[in-house]
């Protein structure tokens, strides 16, 4: 099994800090969490540390689930399909990056959602298709070609429910679309609110009772994702304002705009979009900022009401969020030195023939600090390059207590072979063959083992793999990993 989500100091294919910042996920103190398709747990982990009462991960892969446990000792993980959900209601669940590989994912979402306690927040992060109709779109992505909702059939499958698209999640290499973190909840009688932060229900307000009452409704969302567009007219001092770097993080859009003074040109235009008679505003204002849009309004001939209720949000703010988000990834590092799992070791070696013999290689997998459990094999994965063109022995191998393994190098890895002979114009279909994909095991790791290359009858080591040796020595690796590339990120407040 690869390496999927990461850690400190384990580098897998996902950007899993960054992800867990964009889910802005709700306060978990005394909450039960359930994280659908959890891998190796980071997020059960975050849950934990966020201070859940009861934490559950689930997923098909045993590896999978082996190394989360192995990790996170005090949750629950089964190894299991969503077919069928662990016993209870969750006050929060999670469904990142799985939802296409549902067979229905209408009914998934529709089972998730009925294991949901009443004020429970299901968070769901999906890729959707372009497209102006309510249509499922065949995407081809470099593994598989799945189904992806477009944004009008997400609407139709969380029509029943109360739902917002929070914003962009992380983008990964290779993707075929965007990702957007989707907030969704039961729908609830209302109390009304319409100027109050992001999560608090106010967009399902206004779909459940105005549009009914056929009382027209301005977005302020829309409007500010229209004015950053310039397909709306507005002072250039609003535009200015709303384009400058901007995001759809709407609330950050708000305070900066109206920081500046800009109440009186933000008001011009929600009137201009109204029409004439009553309308709806659907827009997160500062209260601090209120009565100034009030009054703005008072001074066009409106009679402002602002309807109040009290209701927990669906997610944290945009500050809070990040700074869990980055309190999580050190309480991860400490943890990491009370493990008693066994932590992998990658050590490069230098040696003077390599740049004679190769002109580039990579070691995909396996990655320095990834857990391995006693009952799975780890994978050896990567490309290597011969300076000629023509050659066609270059083999890798792999030397242990018990013998050498010699593997052919014979995966297509087109990208590799395209940045080393970009000014190649036919190059030969044999070099494009450049990959390696073998399993070890863990047993083999004692003492280590050698890994390298042969060329034209000439061994060259470049790597060696073995198991930490005691529980600290890995965590003082990612504590010198985030000192060097990510401290003003990781410890930004």
């Amino acid at each position: 099994m690869t390496q999927y989500q990461s850690f400190p100091g384990v580098k897998g294919a996902s950007e899993s800090l960054a992800k867990l910042r964009s889910l802005r996920l709700p306060s978990l103190q005394g909450k039960r969490f359930l994280d659908v398709g959890c891998n190796e747990g980071f997020f059960c982990g975050y849950a934990r540390f966020d201070g859940a009462s009861e934490v559950v991960g689930i997923d098909k892969s045993k590896v999978a689930v082996g190394r989360a446990q192995a990790r996170f000792p005090d949750c629950q993980f089964f190894a299991q399909s969503w077919e069928q959900l662990p016993a209870g209601q969750f006050d929060v669940i999670l469904l990142a990056s799985a939802l296409h590989y549902a067979e229905d994912q209408a009914a998934l979402v529709h089972r998730l959602m009925n294991a949901l306690t009443d004020d429970g927040t299901l968070v769901l992060e999906v890729g959707l298709a372009a497209s102006a109709r309510s249509e499922w779109v065949s995407v081809k992505r470099s593994i598989d070609e799945r189904l992806f909702p477009s944004r009008g059939k997400l609407a139709e499958i969380l029509e029943n429910y109360a739902w917002k698209i929070i914003g962009y999640s992380v983008q990964q290499a290779g993707d075929p679309l965007t990702r957007y973190t989707v907030h969704v909840r039961r729908q609830k009688p209302f109390v009304f609110l319409l100027l109050e932060p992001p999560g608090s229900g106010k967009t399902t307000l206004c779909r459940t009772l105005f549009a009914v009452a056929k009382v027209p409704v301005v977005s302020g969302d829309l409007t500010y994702r229209q004015l950053s567009d310039g397909r709306i007219a507005a002072s250039d001092a609003l535009v200015a304002a709303i384009s400058s770097d901007f995001s759809p993080q709407y609330d950050r859009v708000a305070e900066k705009v109206l920081a500046q003074g800009l109440a009186n040109d933000l008001v011009e235009v929600w009137c201009g979009r109204g029409g004439e008679g009553a309308f709806a505003i659907d827009s997160y204002v500062p209260e601090k900022y209120q009565e100034q849009i009030e009054d703005a309004f008072r001074a066009r001939g409106y009679v402002p009401v602002t309807l109040n209720w009290d209701m927990q949000r669906s997610m944290s703010a945009p500050n809070e969020a990040e700074k869990k988000a980055n309190s999580y990834v050190e309480t991860l590092v400490d943890w990491a030195t009370e493990t008693q799992a066994s932590i992998l070791r990658v050590t490069k070696i230098r040696s003077p023939a390599l740049a004679r013999i190769l002109s580039g290689w990579h070691l995909d997998h396996p990655v320095n600090g990834q857990v391995v459990t006693d009952d799975e094999q780890f994978t050896v994965a990567g490309w290597g390059l011969a300076h000629d063109m023509g050659a066609t022995d270059l083999q890798c191998y792999v030397r242990t207590a018990t013998g050498t393994d010699v593997f052919k190098l014979d995966r297509r890895w087109q990208d590799a072979v395209k940045a080393r002979f970009k000014d190649q114009v036919d190059v030969p279909e044999k070099l494009l063959h450049c990959g390696f994909r073998f399993a070890r095991n863990k047993s083999e790791l004692v003492p280590k083992i050698k890994f390298g290359f042969v060329a034209n009858g000439e061994e060259i080591p470049v790597a060696r793999f073995g198991l930490a040796e005691t529980p600290g020595d890995q965590p003082s690796l990612s504590r010198r990993l985030l000192s060097k590339v990510g401290a003003s990120v990781w410890r930004r407040r």
